[in-house]
This record gives C-alpha cells, sequence and structure tokens, in this order.
C-alpha cells in the first residue's frame, strides 16, 4: 500500500514539475521575443498569443489535471460553459460600449 501512494505521488510531482518547466519556457520565449525584437511586430503579436493559449493549455493539463477521460467530462463540459458565459460578458460588453460611442451625439462647444 505504501509504495502505491508513493509511485502515484511521485507521478503527481512529475506532473506538477513538467508543468511547471513548460510553464516557465512559455513565459520566457515570448518576452525575449518582445525585447529582442527578432521578428517583425505583427507576428510578435501572433507567437505571444500562440504562446498564452499553449501555456493555457498547459496549465489545464498539468496543474489541474483535466483530460478527455470519461471522469473528467463534466468537469470539460464546466469548464466550457464558464469560457461561454465570459466570452458573452467580455464581448457583449465591447459591443454595447461600441454602439453607445456610436450613437453618442458630440456638439461643440
Amino acid at each position: 500500500m505504501y509504495n502505491f501512494i508513493k509511485k502515484n505521488n511521485n507521478k503527481e510531482i512529475q506532473s506538477y514539475l513538467l508543468g511547471f518547466c513548460f510553464s516557465i519556457i512559455l513565459t520566457i520565449v515570448p518576452f525575449l521575443l518582445v525585447i529582442q525584437k527578432t521578428f517583425p511586430s505583427k507576428l510578435n503579436y501572433i507567437l505571444v498569443l500562440v504562446c498564452s493559449i499553449i501555456q493555457i493549455i498547459v496549465h489545464f493539463v498539468y496543474f489541474l489535471h483535466l483530460d478527455f477521460s470519461s471522469e473528467m467530462r463534466w468537469n470539460l463540459v464546466t469548464l466550457l460553459f464558464v469560457i461561454i458565459i465570459i466570452f458573452i460578458v467580455v464581448f457583449g460588453s465591447i459591443w454595447i460600449m461600441y454602439n453607445l460611442n456610436h450613437h453618442v451625439m458630440y456638439t461643440v462647444l
């Protein structure tokens, strides 16, 4: 029984360390890209965005332990629901603010 707990604990620690290393790499790479200015700015924006999306996935997999197994299915459904709600709130607010700004009548004093 002790060996099973020890192996399981060791596997979990390895998962956290691997996720931490990926997170550090995915943080340093965009930082260096921006500081060194090796690529044009539009390509830098795209690379930083790609690194941030990959880092979000790394956090979900290695720290939150989300996967596509049947045990985690409800956690993934809940995560998808939260992402949809955040998307609606953020982009709905931007849309409303844009329309308010567009329809405001400016007067010259």
